[in-house]
């Protein structure tokens, strides 16, 4: 695009999966926003432009069967004072399995004011994040002994790549 543009907002999302020493899967999702002009906050005071406005870190554990062993969520940077006291909210996710209505689940633990929009916006990727990360492990195992990454029916139609017709089913 040509026309000049000055950059108001940035928002970053980081995610990371980790296998753990203990067997289990361990994923991180980071959230941060940054202004581009000053701000001042009514409980924080100025925030200048370019200092994070949101930081905030959730670190789900869970097992091979997507349980929800642990989760910890931590908050640096917040508009509010209060918002820090939504982080033990999420310790209700605890014995949650992450499977087709999980989220529908999270809601009914964690209400909408005890919890944090911006937390809870984490979450559908992170179920994404910790699939790939178990899936994507046990298919490089999986080539390793077989010499090839084994079909999964489930996945069959999900998208285009795995679409019944798709190269990857026809190698």
């Amino acid at each position: 695009m040509s026309v000049n543009r000055q950059r108001l907002h940035k928002r970053t999302i980081e995610l990371e999966g980790y296998l753990r020493d203990d067997g289990l899967w361990e994923i991180e999702a980071e959230l941060g926003d940054i202004k581009g002009y000053d701000t001042v906050l009514m409980n924080r005071g100025l925030v200048p432009a370019g200092t994070k406005f949101h930081h905030m870190k959730i670190i789900m554990v869970v097992n091979d069967e997507f349980e929800i062993i642990d989760v910890k969520a931590h908050m640096y940077a917040t508009p509010f004072t209060d918002c820090p006291e939504a982080e033990i909210s999420y310790e209700n996710l605890k014995g949650l399995k992450i499977q087709s209505g999980w989220i529908n689940q999270v809601r009914e633990r964690i209400e909408r004011s005890s919890g944090c929009t911006h937390l809870n916006e984490l979450l559908p990727a992170m179920a994404t994040a910790a699939i790939q990360t178990r899936e994507g492990y046990r298919m490089k195992l999986e080539k390793e002994r077989h010499g090839k990454v084994l079909d999964r029916p489930q996945q069959h139609n999900t998208c285009r790549g795995y679409r019944d017709d798709a190269l990857i089913h026809k190698q």
